[in-house]
């Protein structure tokens, strides 16, 4: 599915889901953020109360190693309270190429309930979603983020891409520019094309040629 219509999906998604962005009575409201050090992406990352564990408070979708961004709103007490904890679900990243296939895979929703960890009511500012490798998940309640010094979380740092997620990516960039490549060439050898085009579309093949080699040595 393209990223636009998965996109236009999620949103869709978004409106019938999310809850509005208010504190309740006693409570504060908290922005979410998912922060992914995993190499795997989610189509769908929300935060529910445990009562109400499919009614999502906050949701996004986020890539492999991807941080996303504000998202409104999850209810907290203002003051945290032992043995507290949220439902935080998940959808795995579509494969499917188009909507028919989308359609028919039907990836399955995940809820896991995860702890809160202590926090103050100073503290209370983002959520944040960390997800794991091994499918974990882990929270923090913060008003700082995952590189500062006063981070309270026991993950610290944003996201790095594994080498093995970046030689993937560059295999792909590998692909799509050699493909390019020989649209451009075929492209140029075409007698309607004017001279005056030439000189522009040579250049394109030019750099492209040098894509590629920079992808062929960083995959050696």
């Amino acid at each position: 599915m393209g990223i636009v219509m998965k996109r236009m999906v999620w949103l869709l998604l978004c409106c019938t889901a999310l809850s509005a962005c208010a504190g309740m009575g006693g409570q504060l409201g908290a922005s979410m953020t998912v922060v992914n050090y995993s190499g795997k992406g989610y189509d769908w990352v929300a935060v529910a109360q445990p009562q109400t564990p499919k009614q999502a408070e906050a949701a996004e979708m986020i890539g492999p190693y991807g941080a996303g961004g504000i998202m409104c709103c999850v209810n907290l007490p203002a003051k945290w309270q032992p043995g507290m904890q949220l439902i935080v679900q998940t959808k795995d990243e579509t494969k499917a190429k188009t909507a028919a296939e989308w359609d028919k895979e039907r990836i399955p929703l995940q809820l896991r309930t995860v702890d809160v960890p202590r926090y103050e009511a100073s503290d209370v500012g983002t959520v944040w979603v960390q997800l794991l490798p091994d499918d974990k998940v882990a929270l923090v309640v913060s008003r700082y983020d995952p590189s500062n010094a006063n981070w309270p979380g026991a993950i610290k740092g944003w996201p790095k891409p594994s080498l093995e997620y970046k030689r993937k990516i560059w295999a792909e960039d590998l692909k799509r520019e050699t493909e390019l490549l020989k649209v451009m060439q075929q492209a140029i050898q075409d007698p309607k094309v004017s001279n005056k085009d030439r000189p522009a579309m040579q250049e394109t093949i030019n750099d492209i040629k040098i894509n590629i080699d920079k992808l062929e040595r960083a995959l050696k």
